[in-house]
């Protein structure tokens, strides 16, 4: 099969040459033909160029490794969207589940006291925080404010700001995707920052 006649396939053709081929060039024609679309729809969602070609990535991969099993009812390009949103989906659960761990043990009071090796590296890293988080949109910067420095829930966010408790997701979300990019360099995780964020009123 020669790859130039490949543009002209339809999807369910690519799909049958992946999977009972092996045809890999069929794999790089749904590639390039949903890329640019799926990656949009992630930037959209994750506001983050870096976070967004990683979940389209992952679908990708996912695909390629489920070619053989694969059985797709609706269409193709539904197939891809419907993975992507899940995988989304995963990213805003496992940040929120982070967090209300974290928050789960302040309540709780279950962390001791700070060692002063700890308590300057909150200080260091709350320092880069404020810093990144200066940099933020105005409004993803209130609701990241008003999240992680004066406790408010998702509810008593939309309500102060009069936007919808999703919106108020997608803001977090988008503030820490961003921190994370910016404190990459530094070597602090995402979940040291979460960690600051609610050790704050500590420091």
């Amino acid at each position: 099969m020669r790859k130039y006649q490949l543009p002209i396939f339809t999807d369910q053709r690519l799909l049958s040459l992946l999977s009972e081929r092996d045809d890999f060039a069929a794999f790089e024609e749904i590639y390039h033909r949903y890329w640019r679309k799926l990656l949009d729809t992630a930037y959209q969602r994750l506001k983050s160029k870096e976070a967004a070609e990683e979940v389209v990535q992952e679908v990708m991969v996912s695909l390629f490794l489920k070619r053989q099993e694969l059985v797709i009812d609706t269409s193709l390009e539904a197939w891809l969207k419907t993975a992507l949103k899940y995988k989304v989906f995963n990213i805003y659960r496992s940040q929120q589940v982070h967090l209300a761990h974290l928050n789960e043990i302040i309540r709780q009071k279950q962390i001791s006291p700070l060692r002063p090796d700890e308590e300057m590296i909150l200080k260091e890293i709350r320092e880069k925080v404020r810093l990144a988080a200066a940099k933020l949109p105005d409004k993803c910067r209130e609701v990241f404010l008003l999240s992680r420095f004066e406790h408010l829930s998702q509810q008593e966010i939309s309500d102060r700001m009069g936007i919808s408790v999703s919106t108020v997701k997608k803001h977090l979300t988008r503030a820490f995707t961003y921190l994370r990019s910016e404190l990459r360099e530094n070597q602090l995780d995402l979940l040291a920052v979460c960690l600051f964020a609610v050790l704050a009123s500590r420091l």
